[in-house]
């Protein structure tokens, strides 16, 4: 690859496994020899956390929304690979940021400083559309959009891909790479259901459904109690084997789109 891939993870429901796709996504790309940034965009600062991230005394997202660093100063280099942290402190500053409208470049404008650096940059966001999120979908060259089986997030789905929509108006190339279903378990009716029904959903409203979804797995929760990388402790549980799966389909998009 010649150019960064920028993915953004989003959706504006809670609790569809974001944070676990964006860390097991880094940490299975980082597997496969490629170099890897993670943004962490959420407030909540779990992406962070995870990797162990210094929060304090430290140049972070914060920082450079506040145009108090540049990008490259923003990056730490952890044992989990190289993070632009979050801080806990943007969590009551969202709309001071939104009213200014260059904000919302200023992500997109910063990772073409570094754009021969790394391979992917994958950006956690938080569940809300908002300026973070907005700011994410203007930088990003794609998005994942996690989904469990409930009806409601379901339902969902058409808010978060008008918002892709919307974004496309400065950023014209956001490509949606996917939904993944998140949470699966095969022996639960409504989970079946929806898996089998989502990709006519899919066809009819005009996305794409990965084929691999990621069964539930109690080893996710486990590394990151202990703040481990999923591949590196638990390399052949379920959902090690599904995100190893997701990424290939999407090494095929992203070349298909080169």
């Amino acid at each position: 690859m010649t150019k960064m891939i920028t993915i953004a993870i989003a959706n504006q429901k809670g609790g569809v496994a974001k944070t676990t796709t964006a860390l097991c996504l880094a940490n299975g790309l980082q597997e496969c020899g490629y170099n890897v940034l993670m943004i962490d965009m959420d407030p909540q600062c779990n992406t962070s956390s995870t990797y162990r991230a210094v929060q304090q005394d430290t140049a972070t997202l914060y920082d450079f929304l506040h145009e108090e660093c540049s990008i490259e100063e923003a990056i730490q280099t952890t044992e989990s690979g190289d993070i632009i942290s979050g801080d806990n402190h943007l969590a009551g500053i969202e709309g001071e940021f939104a009213a200014h409208i260059k904000n919302y470049s200023l992500l997109r404008k910063a990772l073409k400083k570094i754009d021969d650096k790394y391979d992917f940059a994958i950006i956690d966001t938080p569940p809300n559309i908002g300026f973070y999120m907005t700011s994410a979908l203007v930088a990003a060259s794609g998005v994942i959009i996690p989904l469990k089986a409930e009806k409601f997030a379901i339902d969902g789905l058409a808010q978060i891909i008008s918002n892709i929509n919307d974004a496309k108006d400065v950023n014209p190339d956001l490509e949606i790479y996917g939904v993944l279903l998140t949470v699966y378990d095969k022996r639960t009716a409504l989970d079946s259901l929806v898996h089998d029904q989502l990709p006519e959903i899919g066809k009819e409203q005009g996305f794409k459904v990965f084929n691999t979804s990621i069964r539930t797995c109690q080893q996710i929760k486990e590394a990151q109690s202990r703040q481990v990388r999923l591949f590196d402790e638990y390399p052949n549980c379920n959902a090690a084997i599904d995100y190893a799966n997701l990424i290939k389909e999407l090494l095929e998009e992203v070349r298909h789109e080169k």
